[in-house]
């Protein structure tokens, strides 16, 4: 049986991701395991349910197995993000990763991916990036100079797939690309069509849309969404921010200078901007320009109020750990404990020393819920068993 390997967040899980999740199985892959971020997006901002409700949907809707990206890699930018989580699904065993594009071509975006690896890329973009050129801009045009197609990385889904391919190169090309042409909206693209954006959909939960969401939910979806609106709710940033922006008023330029991303005098923009703002939104729109993107400063204050730093954000995963599967993936799983690339993780109160930072950021995310939880949810939550 051929498995097939997609990195995803499901924030939430909409019918563009149940399309991807089918066409998938139409080429043949039996399997598919998903490395899913967990309660923090790579947007900077809390998941809009909780990682079990997620990680069942995915199940629901043909995915076999999800293990979580635990926050520290979820909160990197494209570049980590991509390397940690295909990492993750070479330890899970699969045999390709699988990924939307708007290109639809995995060819030109592997081949892209090889010219971005090369000693000549990085040559031109360092050049480039001395001229004071936008980092995205002067990646477009360093590829471009050297004969690729730098324009797909325009396209925010090629972008990211290019992102898969180097970090597949990385590992030995040993895993295949697998794209699917992406339908409809991309991110947070007001246009719906056939499939809306991620973004859409979350502005419809948190505002009461309801015909927005039924319509564009996965039916195997729909009840596990139901269930987790009834016990806890919808995860909302703002309920957070009187905390966050807390925080970062204490903070000193050295203490932003010790996060991921902070360096060439951010710091002490970050600084002047949290003592101004009155709102997060005012922080993040303080410090945006030309080589910061709303983003990254997103995940740079989230990263300062979670505590990771540039030394606990160090280093690549360590273990794997089990959110949602079925029987296939239970086969999958007795491959992946036989192989013991990674601790497999089951049952985490067996494996506290693994998951005590990820329990304490579950911790701080269940007070951006509508029922607040209390603290320790992360050793009483089970994987979700699908029985299909």
């Amino acid at each position: 049986m051929r498995i097939a390997g997609i990195v995803c967040e499901y924030n939430p899980i909409h019918s563009g991701h149940l399309y991807h999740l089918e066409e998938t199985r139409r080429a043949g892959y039996g399997g598919i395991v998903c490395v899913m971020s967990g309660h923090y997006v790579q947007r900077g901002e809390p998941a809009i349910l909780h990682k079990w409700a997620r990680a069942e949907a995915a199940v629901r809707c043909g995915a076999s197995l999800v293990v979580e990206l635990p926050s520290v890699y979820a909160l990197r930018s494209a570049e980590g993000f991509a390397q940690a989580a295909v990492s993750l699904l070479g330890a899970c065993g699969v045999q390709a990763v699988s990924f939307g594009s708007e290109c639809g071509d995995a060819g030109r975006l592997m081949d892209l991916a090889a010219l971005l690896c090369s000693a000549p890329f990085e040559a031109r973009l360092q050049a480039l990036l001395t001229q004071q050129l936008p980092y995205a801009a002067a990646r477009v045009r360093a590829a471009e100079e050297l004969g690729g197609e730098g324009a797909l990385l325009r396209a925010p889904n090629n972008n990211l797939g290019v992102e898969y391919g180097k970090a597949m190169l990385r590992m030995g090309g040993k895993l295949e690309a697998f794209t699917v042409k992406r339908q409809g909206a991309t991110h947070d693209e007001q246009g719906g069509g056939l499939h809306i954006s991620a973004s859409r959909m979350r502005r419809a939960l948190l505002q009461g849309g309801q015909a927005l969401v039924l319509h564009h939910t996965p039916a195997q979806a729909l009840p596990v969404l139901e269930r987790a609106m009834a016990e806890v709710g919808l995860a909302d940033p703002l309920r957070l921010e009187t905390a966050l922006l807390a925080h970062l008023r204490r903070q000193a330029p050295a203490d932003f200078l010790d996060l991921p991303d902070v360096s060439g005098g951010l710091e002490h923009r970050l600084t002047a901007a949290v003592r101004e703002a009155t709102t997060l939104q005012q922080a993040i729109d303080a410090v945006r320009s030309a080589t910061v993107t709303k983003s990254r400063a997103r995940r740079i204050f989230l990263r300062s109020f979670l505590g990771l730093t540039r030394q606990t954000c160090a280093g690549p995963p360590d273990y794997l750990r089990v959110l949602a599967f079925d029987r296939t993936g239970r086969e999958l799983l007795r491959r992946i404990k036989a192989a013991g690339t990674l601790p497999l993780i089951t049952k985490a109160a067996q494996r506290e020393d693994l998951l005590r930072r990820e329990a304490g950021l579950t911790d701080l995310y269940m007070l951006a819920v509508e029922r607040r939880q209390p603290c320790g949810l992360e050793y009483r939550c089970s994987p979700v068993y699908v029985d299909r």
